[in-house]
């Protein structure tokens, strides 16, 4: 089950590749993870672990369990009150059901110590793969897009297995925060795994996310002033003034730095997006408009005509307020606050990667939606399940 678990973390890009079942739209992932759950309760029922799972489950601290059925209510609650009840239904399964679902057998399966280390191995993995790619399609435009190729609206930037750069920073940017604390330890010094990770902050660097940029860096920081020892805060410290130098050299990267400053479109909509989504939880503060609203209701609250319809505000704490209301937001919250809480009580690498992870999150979610997409809210649930 160990690799069955890892398979279907490699594969949470694979919601790209879309089809329909009768008439339904699904997509790769959402029938991996419905084969994950049916190999995993045959799992427990062959292995006699079925009495062993419900105790785990049992033994969950209750401030979690309250915030996670919350959560989950609030995913319900949102599919009911949106006004095209299809599509909310289809959010409600891959926002909420299936990794939620995911979570308690993943939890079960990375128990074990060891299990948690290879697990740990396995990312390093996934990060080298999908950057090398978006490495690769930088100097060959190999599975570039032509429009991001480099044109007078965007810069070239680079997009892996992804269907647009941002969404390969919303994948990449927490696991390598994640996975900071993991780069000294013993089980760790490899260098095929330091070799992945840097591909990694290349791979980054090239998306040219700002958001995904704001993330690490939030998560370096946190890192740096509480956990990394004298020599990695030296170390983390002279890199972060390479990078610079090499940002400052670098006309592209240079100018996706001062471009916000300079009243640019894409950080301008950000702000039309905040008040368009600020006048939706004015005319519903309690319920918000539901899973898919923000894009339903976009019309006729939005009063920027040069800004077209976009899925989601932007700000993780407006996307959770518009499509889940109240609740959703105060249960995300709890959910996190109880992960941080925990993590600095137990400390440890895992406890240390689970806060940049979150920190990352949170920071990223303010320009971008780090949670409303097929493959980070099952990235999401798995690495807190650790």
């Amino acid at each position: 089950m160990f690799y069955l678990l890892s398979l279907l973390f490699i594969l949470a890009p694979s919601y790209v590749i879309r089809f329909s079942i009768l008439g339904l739209p699904s997509n790769l992932l959402e029938l991996l993870v419905v084969l994950f759950l049916i190999c995993f309760a045959f799992w427990i029922i062959k292995n006699k672990l079925t009495q062993d799972f419900k105790e785990y489950i049992q033994a969950q601290p209750k401030l979690f369990k309250t915030f996670f059925i919350l959560f989950f209510i609030a995913g319900l609650i949102s599919t009911f009150v949106a006004s095209d009840l299809q599509k909310a239904a289809g959010q409600f399964l891959v926002l909420f059901l299936m990794p939620m679902l995911v979570y308690f057998p993943a939890g079960f399966i990375l128990a074990n110590p060891i299990n948690k280390i290879r697990f740990v191995k396995i990312l390093f993995f996934v990060v080298g793969i999908v950057s090398i790619y978006g490495i690769v399609q930088y100097f060959t435009l190999i599975g570039l897009p032509s429009q991001w190729w480099g044109n007078a609206n965007e810069p070239k930037r680079i997009l892996s297995f992804f269907e647009y750069p941002n969404a390969f920073a919303l994948f990449l940017a927490p696991l390598l925060a994640f996975l900071l604390p993991f780069v000294r330890q013993e089980a760790l010094k490899n260098l095929a795994y330091k070799a992945s990770y840097g591909l990694g902050l290349i791979a980054l660097l090239l998306t040219l996310s700002r958001g995904g940029w704001l993330g690490f860096l939030a998560a370096l920081g946190v890192y740096i002033l509480f956990f990394a020892q004298k020599k990695e805060r030296l170390a983390a410290l002279t890199g972060f003034f390479v990078a610079c130098i090499i940002v400052l050299a670098t006309p592209n990267l240079r100018y996706r730095v001062l471009l916000p400053f300079m009243g640019e479109k894409s950080t301008v909509s950000r702000f039309s997006l905040w008040q368009t989504a600020d006048k939706m939880i004015n005319d519903s503060p309690i319920l918000g408009k539901g899973l898919t609203g923000f894009k339903s209701n976009y019309d006729k609250y939005n009063t920027d005509p040069n800004l077209a319809s976009i899925n989601y505000p932007h700000n993780i704490f407006l996307n959770f307020w518009v499509e889940t209301g109240i609740l959703g937001l105060i249960s995300f919250l709890g959910l996190s606050y109880f992960f941080i809480t925990k993590a600095i009580k137990q400390k440890g690498f895992l406890s240390i990667a689970t806060i940049l992870f979150l920190t990352a999150l949170y920071f990223h979610g303010l320009a971008d939606a780090p949670y409303f997409k097929n493959d980070l809210a099952l990235i999401f649930w798995i690495l807190l399940s650790i």
